[in-house]
């Protein structure tokens, strides 16, 4: 009787610990770079010297909401924000120079390129965001600079894709790239 009993307490104590919610991972408000997949063959860093001439260089702005406000603005739903490249041209290579991140003051938070960025034809890229990070705000963005070495046919998709969720509704919206005009 006592070994059932012991048995039963053990069960019951077991699905109480498997039904709790997982914990909170701390506040992190540092921004940190997750590359996904940086061993594919459709990606290349180059040096600055050894990339090729580039001819029709273009800088885009991309709205990036790391959070938003909700409840009349007493609370914040924070997103995981994935930046994604992508080459639609099926025959020439991409060269992203400059891949910064800015918070909503325009203070640079991070410089995602130490080295160009090659992506070579139909390839693409992403850079994330977590939602742990906390110190962009609501009107974070990203200023994307790209050439080719000859006038490219094929524009590339560059976009920011947020995904976030309250309690059990998950919701995902893209936000398009600006081409900045100097």
């Amino acid at each position: 009787m006592k070994r059932l009993t012991a048995v039963t307490l053990a069960l019951i104590s077991l699905c109480f610990i498997g039904c709790q919610q997982p914990q909170q991972q701390e506040n992190n408000n540092s921004i940190e770079e997750i590359h996904l997949e940086t061993s594919r063959k459709s990606l290349h860093y180059i040096d600055k010297k050894d990339t090729p001439e580039l001819v029709g260089k273009k800088s885009f702005y991309v709205s990036s909401y790391s959070n938003l406000y909700h409840q009349s603005g007493k609370s914040k739903i924070y997103f995981t924000v994935v930046l994604s490249l992508r080459n639609t041209s099926p025959t020439e290579s991409l060269f992203f120079t400059k891949i910064d991140y800015y918070d909503s003051d325009g203070n640079l938070l991070k410089n995602y390129l130490k080295k160009n960025l090659e992506i070579k034809p139909l390839g693409s890229a992403e850079y994330i965001v977590e939602f742990r990070e906390k110190v962009s705000g609501a009107g974070a963005n990203f200023i994307v600079e790209y050439g080719a070495p000859h006038e490219l046919k094929n524009k590339p998709i560059i976009e920011a894709i947020n995904l976030g969720y309250i309690g059990q509704h998950g919701f995902a919206f893209t936000s398009s790239a600006q081409e900045i005009i100097q």
